[in-house]
């Protein structure tokens, strides 16, 4: 089996095992597994999410983690969750049922609050694992640090918010993409159908060397590519926000609060700022204060330099 990170962890107990608490965030890795690597194969990510989840539970009991509670949330009545309840039930992962509200659903909120009700009740478990990476799972993250008790991020490398590695340490990070058992390669040449539309075969074992996460160097964090692809976002914000309020000006804080960690999670928060200060160092945004109208402090605007010529090649495009 792949080493996953969790060699060196200290043991205790006359067993020689830590108590472990798993709550499992079905949807986020279902998705991620759809997107990522099984291109949108229902059928074989969901048998990937159940074998996943199975070798996890075997994962940790190498490493001397008995799992004494497990919980799994999803809107268990709905695709993907209808089809998986009975093998997570079976694996000792308990269905609680989430409402999904216009494509949304309430599990990270859910799956916080009994995580917090089992970490203030339950002194037996000592060792807390959250299968999932959304950087909504920062505030309980802190609480369990806070209680002294261990904390386990395992994830999808693509779907784990930078923030929240960096909150939590990378050392407390299990890459799931090194557990996952990949299907047979296809014959060469096979074509099969994604979404209705014929495309040639892709290996999917092809993807596995590229998911073994590490922290995002400078270079990767600012490279050309992704100044480009922030420049771009903000181009296609400020015309939304000319069509609809008459201004084409980003509010920096709301900026940086919202938007960037939705697109670009891979990152820490003091990276997302350096790429904004990188592009105004290099001319393609102005920086601007604004009065405030409402309130007694100013506040920050985007502006994009008309002039600057990759500026121009996105006004013309």
């Amino acid at each position: 089996m792949p080493d996953s990170g969790l060699k060196g962890w200290k043991v205790r107990g006359e067993d020689g095992s830590l108590g472990a608490a798993v709550f499992v965030d079905f949807d986020n890795l279902y998705y991620g597994l759809l997107s990522e690597l099984f291109q949108r194969d229902h059928k074989k990510t969901l048998e990937a999410s159940e074998n996943l989840l199975n070798t996890l539970r075997e994962e940790l009991k190498e490493r001397n983690l008995a799992i004494v509670l497990g919980r799994s949330y999803s809107a268990f009545d709905e695709f993907p969750g209808s089809e998986a309840a009975h093998s997570l039930a079976l694996m000792g992962f308990d269905p609680q049922y989430i409402v999904r509200h216009k494509g949304k659903n309430s599990a990270d909120l859910q799956l916080s609050l009994d995580l917090m009700e089992v970490l203030l009740t339950r002194k037996d478990i000592d060792v807390f694992v959250i299968v999932g990476g959304d950087r909504d799972f920062i505030p309980v993250s802190r609480k369990v640090l806070e209680a002294r008790r261990e904390l386990l991020i395992a994830s999808l490398p693509e779907n784990t918010s930078g923030d929240l590695l960096d909150r939590v340490g990378s050392e407390r990070f299990l890459d799931l993409s090194a557990l996952l058992e990949f299907p047979e390669e296809e014959e060469e040449g096979e074509i099969e159908e994604v979404e209705g539309s014929p495309r040639e075969a892709q290996p999917i074992a092809a993807h596995h060397s590229q998911l073994k996460w590490e922290p995002l160097s400078d270079e990767e964090a600012f490279s050309p590519e992704r100044k480009d692809r922030v420049l771009r976002f903000l181009f296609d914000l400020s015309k939304r926000y000319e069509e609809k309020h008459g201004k084409g000006e980003v509010w920096l804080s709301p900026f940086l609060k919202n938007e960037m960690p939705e697109y670009f999670p891979d990152l820490t928060h003091p990276q997302r700022r350096r790429l904004i200060n990188i592009l105004k160092e290099e001319g393609k945004i102005e920086i601007v204060e604004r009065k405030n109208e409402n309130g007694p402090f100013p506040f920050s605007v985007v502006l994009l330099n008309n002039e600057h010529p990759r500026v121009k090649d996105l006004l013309t495009a």
